[in-house]
Formats: structure tokens, C-alpha cells, sequence
């Protein structure tokens, strides 16, 4: 399951998994969690909600390299065959034009970036189902990866100055220093929301209603997101579906 569109300030904090500065987990929220909670389980259930946190980082860094980016979007040629980066809201020098070659050239090389970044297959499916969060079920193959599917992996990808560096992309993500308290408030403050599995199902468990049957919550006319914290849920291994804690 993907983070869900933002909903407010604080929420929207929480989809990057950061807390609102004021908004720290007294010991009032603290028991908001089931008595029979366990991070190590939830994170094993949602592994996404971990990697958020370098997705977050690359995304307030930029997902792709920043010149690169700016060329790609903003780059003129003047008269004189200067190449300028203008800003957003500001013309362009008088008689340039878009620079069509240095704007290609910008991109083919996020191109390179991106498809070195599917090279390796084994990493590629873990970027798939783990990093992003997508159902392992879903996984065919680099090949047969659509667009958003691209598009989603490609937010976890850290764009390089040079040529392309798989080695340096991994290690990146693999040695990004997580905040495991910001883990813990995740299902607080939006997992429960979504409705999240946050443990495995019990034998009784399995007998109660299915998260498909459930009808949630929602905020306004048009919500952002569908609200499911009037339930808790478990997962079933067997069924791949999730049920309602009873």
C-alpha cells in the first residue's frame, strides 16, 4: 500500500513521516497503539513506511540532480551562443531561445540514470515491492514495469553529478540513517488512518469482516484519502487479505 495524498498540515508531515514539531506523542497518544503492537511486526507488514523517510530526503533534495533538472527545464541559448538557466517568473535575455541540444543532452543523461537504476534486476524488485510498496504479486519483471510503476521507483533513485553510479544508489538507500521514532509514529498518526495491517491474523481473526467489506470514513465531499481509523486491521498470510481486529 502507497502513502496516501497529504490531509493537512501535520498529515502531511506524517506521509514523510516527520512529526509536527508540536505535535510530539505524549503519553495520552502513546496508548493510542494496541496493547498488542509490535513495530518489528508492522514493519514487517508495511516496509515502505521505513523507506519513506530516504524517499522524503531525496525528495526535499531534489528526486534528481538540480542542474540537471534546471537544464532540463530551463536552459536558453542567447545570440552569442550562451547557455543560461533562467528562473521561474523571470524572462528569458532578449533574442535567447530554448536551448534544445543542451536540454536533450540533460535528459538523456537522467535517462541513463534511470535505466542504470533498473540494471540489476534482484535490486530493482526490491525498489519495487519494498522501498515503494507495491504487492509482490505484482512483480513481472523490469520489463514489464508501466510508467507510474517507473515513475515511483525512479523517487528512490539519487540522481548522480556524473555517470551513472548503481553502487552509490544502493548504498545510499541501504546506509540512509532511519529514525526508528518516527517509524513508531507512523501508525499513529496515518497508518491507522489508511488501514494498515499492523500484525498478523489469529484463527479468530480470520472469521471476522474483510477489509473489503469494511466502509470507511471520509474526509469532505472529495477526500484526499479514505479513512479507516474506526478499525484496526490484521493481515492474513493465507488469504493475502486483511480482516478487521475484533
Amino acid at each position: 500500500m502507497r502513502i496516501s495524498k497529504k490531509i493537512g498540515a501535520c498529515l502531511s508531515l506524517a506521509l514523510g513521516l516527520v512529526a509536527c514539531s508540536d505535535m510530539g506523542i505524549d503519553e495520552t497518544e502513546a496508548t493510542g497503539l494496541p496493547d498488542d503492537y509490535s513495530l518489528e511486526k508492522y514493519l514487517e507488514l508495511n516496509p515502505d513506511v521505513k523507506y519513506q523517510q530516504a524517499r522524503k530526503d531525496l525528495k526535499d533534495h531534489g528526486f534528481y540532480n538540480q542542474a540537471r533538472l534546471d537544464t532540463i527545464k530551463k536552459a536558453f541559448i542567447t545570440p552569442e551562443g550562451e547557455i543560461v538557466i533562467v528562473a521561474e517568473g523571470t524572462m528569458p535575455p532578449t533574442g535567447a531561445k530554448i536551448a534544445k541540444d543542451a536540454r536533450a543532452a540533460a535528459q538523456a543523461n537522467m535517462n541513463a540514470d534511470n535505466e542504470a537504476f533498473l540494471a540489476d534486476s534482484a535490486f530493482a524488485h526490491k525498489v519495487f515491492s519494498t522501498y515503494v510498496g507495491f504487492a509482490d504479486s505484482l512483480w513481472k519483471g523490469v520489463d514489464s514495469l508501466d510508467s507510474d510503476e517507473k515513475a515511483a521507483m525512479f523517487e528512490f533513485n539519487k540522481q548522480q553529478t556524473g555517470k551513472p553510479n548503481l553502487k552509490e544508489d544502493k548504498a545510499f538507500l541501504e546506509k540512509f540513517p532511519y529514525d526508528e521514532s518516527l517509524m513508531e509514529q507512523h501508525y499513529l498518526l496515518l497508518g491507522s488512518l489508511e488501514g494498515r495491517a499492523y500484525r498478523y491474523c489469529t484463527k479468530s481473526d480470520e472469521k471476522s469482516t474483510p477489509f473489503s467489506k469494511v466502509v470507511p470514513d471520509t474526509l469532505g465531499s472529495a477526500p484526499a484519502m479514505l479513512v479507516y481509523s474506526a478499525w484496526r486491521f490484521c493481515y492474513d498470510s493465507k488469504t493475502n487479505q486483511k480482516y478487521v481486529v475484533k
